[in-house]
């Protein structure tokens, strides 16, 4: 009779795991979906509007987008990846800690505002009309940072409803620029109040989902700044290195080779980062998994490793074929002139599967509480960027950066590797009490 009982809780254990892995396997899925959505409507818009806006109004329309995602790294505090964590983690404290990272978003957009409001004329170098434009995207900031507590909090309470909501903005932004583009209204400012209008509609939904989910409203609570705070500033310690990781190569190029040879690498390494819009769906569907458990079992465990094997195989599968055509590809959809960004996407190629590694692994470790892991991981790596750039691309100009790359995403990858494999199975925290009367 023991034998039986024990057989029966076996299989009942079997039918559990194949169940679990059956729902994390659909949900990576339509995650990727999703992904590829987004970053489809975003592309498309991106080349309808350097096509309305000619070369120099595109170079003002990147500088100024660029500084906006400045201020929504800095400003952003890590807030999305801390309130993902806690909604997952400490369920019953949810709504408080939606409200409270509003509540600190919306004093830091409005310092963001206040700073930008100020800097514009600088940024624009005295252009009037660029003043008024940069202004539009600072205050489009509040929005964005507030948005953004509602948006994150659901990608741990409902992915469907946070997939959806995702989604949105770009595709009402392709939508409003297509139109715009036909009636011959398509400017550098019409761009900018698209962004604004299509975010703003974006927090609308993504507070409505909110509300759907349980998510809103809520009240503000003092204690809960300070897990949010600190788990954010780890979160931001991380981000600033993988900027550098990630951006430095092509900054300090612009500034060392001709203008011809960073544009071939520019594309070589867009042609690199296709894997990365499939891959970041397995690490965003772990992130909150592994962030609501209180203990990391062994089935867990060997998802998060299958997760991370994942995203090496779906990065390789694409790459390798991809290098395989790129010598007829390239030139055939970039132009002639582009040709030498053959040999730079064959040395990227590496460099694109370990970033894309990259990205799940840090989300597993951020969901087992571990920011500050991948923070010192990518801290590393940027040295190495730093210490490569400085010293090899005056020798060999793009390819050296190129080797640089690759090398640093290698080194953030292994050490972040070894510290998940030391991580022991209950490495999520103490444990929350509920929020009274709840």
């Amino acid at each position: 009779m023991t034998l039986q009982v024990t057989a029966a809780a076996g299989s009942r254990r079997r039918e559990l795991a194949s169940a679990l892995r059956r729902g994390v396997a659909r949900q990576v899925v339509g995650t990727a979906g999703y992904n590829i959505a987004s970053t489809a409507a975003a592309g498309l818009g991106g080349i309808i509007i350097a096509r309305a806006l000619g070369p120099e109004m595109e170079g003002e329309y990147a500088a100024v987008t660029a500084w906006f995602g400045v201020a929504l790294m800095v400003g952003g505090m890590g807030q999305p990846a801390a309130l993902c964590f806690y909604v997952a983690h400490d369920p019953g404290n949810a709504r408080g800690y939606v409200a409270t990272s509003r509540a600190v978003m919306l004093v830091t957009g409005t310092a963001a505002l206040i700073t930008g409001v100020l800097l514009a004329p600088v940024l624009a170098r005295g252009n009037p009309g660029l003043t008024v434009d940069y202004r539009i995207v600072f205050a489009t900031s509040i929005v964005a940072f507030v948005g953004a507590s509602y948006t994150f909090s659901l990608q741990a309470r409902n992915l469907r409803r946070w997939n959806s909501v995702r989604v949105s903005q770009p595709v009402l932004s392709l939508a409003s620029i297509v139109v715009l583009w036909r009636l011959r209204l398509l400017t550098l400012t019409a761009v900018l109040v698209v962004l604004a209008l299509t975010m703003l509609a974006q927090l609308g939904l993504a507070y409505y989902r909110c509300r759907s989910a349980d998510l809103a409203p809520g009240r503000a609570q003092a204690r809960l700044v300070r897990p949010l705070a600190l788990y954010g500033t780890a979160q931001i310690a991380a981000l600033t290195p993988a900027v550098v990781n990630t951006q430095l190569d092509q900054l300090v190029l612009s500034q060392a080779v001709p203008a011809v040879a960073l544009g071939r690498y520019a594309i070589a390494v867009s042609c690199s980062l296709l894997p990365i819009p499939l891959v970041s769906a397995i690490g965003n569907v772990a992130f909150p998994r592994l962030a609501s458990r209180r203990r990391v079992d062994g089935m867990a465990r060997r998802m998060q490793w299958l997760g991370i094997l994942g995203s090496a195989c779906v990065s390789t599968a694409l790459l390798v074929p991809l290098d395989l055509v790129a010598p007829w590809l390239i030139p055939h959809v970039f132009g002639r002139g582009f040709a030498g960004a053959v040999p730079l996407l064959w040395i990227l190629t590496p460099a694109g599967v370990f970033l894309a590694c990259n990205q799940v692994t840090g989300d597993v470790l951020r969901g087992r509480k571990r920011p500050l892991v991948v923070a010192r991981a990518e801290g590393l790596a940027a040295v190495f960027t730093v210490i490569l750039l400085v010293v090899f691309v005056p020798i060999a100009g793009v390819y050296a950066a190129a080797v640089a790359s690759a090398v640093a995403y290698g080194v953030a990858l292994v050490m972040m590797l070894q510290s998940l494999r030391r991580l022991p199975s209950d490495s999520s925290g103490p444990k929350h009490r509920k929020a009274p009367g709840r």
